[in-house]
């Protein structure tokens, strides 16, 4: 996610997201719908964000 975007979603969703914090995975958007190498990055990436294992 580029900055833009995350300046996109606080104009839109600023109550929603007031004192939650975004995080930017870091993947660049060029891949295809349930690409392998996107599911492996989206599963490595999120590990440390969810609470419970996928």
């Amino acid at each position: 996610m580029e900055r833009r975007h995350a300046d996109i979603l606080r104009d839109k969703f600023g109550e929603e997201l007031a004192g939650k914090r975004v995080v930017n995975l870091r993947i660049p958007d060029k891949f295809q719908f349930l690409a392998p190498l996107l599911v492996e990055l989206l599963r490595e990436r999120l590990q440390g964000h969810l609470t419970q294992p996928f």
